[in-house]
């Protein structure tokens, strides 16, 4: 429980942590445009288990950009597809495949983390007494 208790912790703590960033990134990426799925990425770590990560291709004002990204558009689901890739007008190459139009889906990964920290602090406290 000691062990369980602290990586819960820690897990809430970075959930809390990437709360804010996560909103602000939203806030900024604010322009729309239409990109491209241009790749797949298969990886797989040292337990076998494998993720994935997709890469959008995009461009505004003639350049283009790139970015990688472990979450799909909910437009793009092959290589080739098109999708809407919000970004930052002051930093176009600041952008993500997503976008919420409200703060609901921020609030809940807060609310996730509060009640994982609250709950690895008990399973840490409850297995440190019983060593």
């Amino acid at each position: 429980m000691f062990v369980a208790g602290f990586a819960l912790f820690l897990l809430g703590i970075i959930f809390v942590i990437c709360y804010p960033i996560n909103k602000r990134k939203n806030k900024r990426c604010s322009e729309q445009v239409q990109g491209t799925l241009v790749d797949i990425r298969r990886h797989r770590n040292s337990q076998g288990n494998v993720s994935h990560s997709y890469v959008y291709s995009y461009a505004v004002q003639d350049v283009e950009y790139r970015i990688t990204s472990t979450i799909i558009s909910k437009e793009a689901h092959n290589v080739g597809d098109t999708c809407t890739i919000w970004y930052n007008p002051k930093k176009p190459k600041d952008a993500q495949p997503f976008h919420y139009g409200s703060n609901k889906p921020y609030t809940i990964v807060l609310i996730i983390g509060i009640a994982m920290i609250l709950l690895g602090f008990v399973l840490f406290v409850i297995g440190s007494a019983t060593m």
